[in-house]
């Protein structure tokens, strides 16, 4: 009996100091050179012993209860994680897509990746875009719902570089270029048919023509092209197109009623799109949260 007495004790001593040992305060020298490797787009730039593990449980949400409503809650992002099952890579840019799975209605928020946010045991604040390299999707949306007091439960997460197979697919992808974005592609002003690289190299324009913003700019080009060519042939593209190129929690039924939510307009008029307003260091307002909340309830039954 006190053998095993002693053994429980044990138990307990090793798993009660086992995470306090995981969450203990960074050194700077550790903290610097993680810094530098996020910067300098090394992969995998956090250790595995650094990285905070969560369960879809474990994901704060501001409204539980809106996960039985006719609304689905994506979080979209791009990323520049060379695997995608060991999806721990930079989100290069996040939207958060809201669609009411009876109306079609879609309402796209874009979020700066530049945006400050504060991840657990970090020392200090850090850019929205690297929560996904200290624990994957699954904390990017706890990041997203707890900075911005959201309720989304679902990611779908694609890299970048895929979307150049995806485009080939369709025969390019039509977009409106301004005057820098052709100056830096190389190509001309206004509408454009981009080709798969040219449309990766669209996506990869440095900060100052904001990322989110052109992925969504481009993810609407492709929903329309796709619309165009008839609902259920763009839905089954997309989805068989993609699968392979993804990761996601979204399940096989929820992607296929996703996709035909998204192509059920000819004209995609059901579309809103918005974006968070931060300032040049990434700090966000409490005005611009709640008009981010605002937008993506309509300015009702904000939590």
């Amino acid at each position: 009996m006190k053998k095993a007495v002693s053994m429980i004790c044990l138990l307990c001593f090793l798993f009660g100091i086992l995470p306090a040992r995981a969450e203990a305060g960074w050194t700077s020298d550790e903290w610097n050179q993680v810094v530098a490797r996020l910067l300098s787009f090394e992969p995998d730039p956090v250790p595995p012993s650094r990285r905070i593990s969560l369960r879809q449980s474990d994901i704060y949400l501001a409204d539980p209860a809106e996960q039985r409503s006719e609304w689905l809650n994506v979080a979209l992002l791009s990323t520049d994680a060379s695997d995608m099952r060991r999806n721990f890579g930079r989100s290069e840019a996040i939207l958060v897509c809201r669609v009411n799975q009876k109306t079609s209605e879609i309402r796209l928020l874009s979020l700066p990746e530049y945006m400050k946010a504060m991840l657990p045991g970090c020392p200090n604040e850090i850019q929205l875009k690297y929560a996904n390299c200290f624990g994957g999707p699954l904390l990017a949306l706890d990041t997203i719902n707890r900075e911005l007091n959201l309720s989304v439960n679902r990611y779908c997460a694609i890299n970048v570089d895929s979307f150049a197979e995806i485009i080939d697919g369709l025969n390019g992808v039509t977009m409106t270029l301004t005057d820098e974005e052709a100056k830096a592609l190389g190509l001309g002003a206004g509408t454009q048919v981009l080709s798969g690289d040219d449309a990766v190299r669209y996506l990869k324009l440095r900060r100052q023509w904001d990322g989110a913003l052109r992925f969504r700019l481009l993810l609407e080009a492709l929903l329309r092209q796709m619309a165009a060519s008839g609902m259920i042939s763009g839905a089954l593209t997309l989805v068989d197109t993609m699968l392979h190129m993804i990761d996601t929690n979204l399940t096989l039924d929820e992607i296929v009623a996703f996709a035909f939510t998204l192509l059920d307009q000819q004209e995609m008029r059901g579309i809103l799109s918005s974006r968070l307003e931060a300032d040049a260091e990434g700090h966000v307002s409490e005005a611009a949260r709640q008009a981010a909340r605002d937008f993506l309830y309509g300015g009702a039954n904000t939590p």
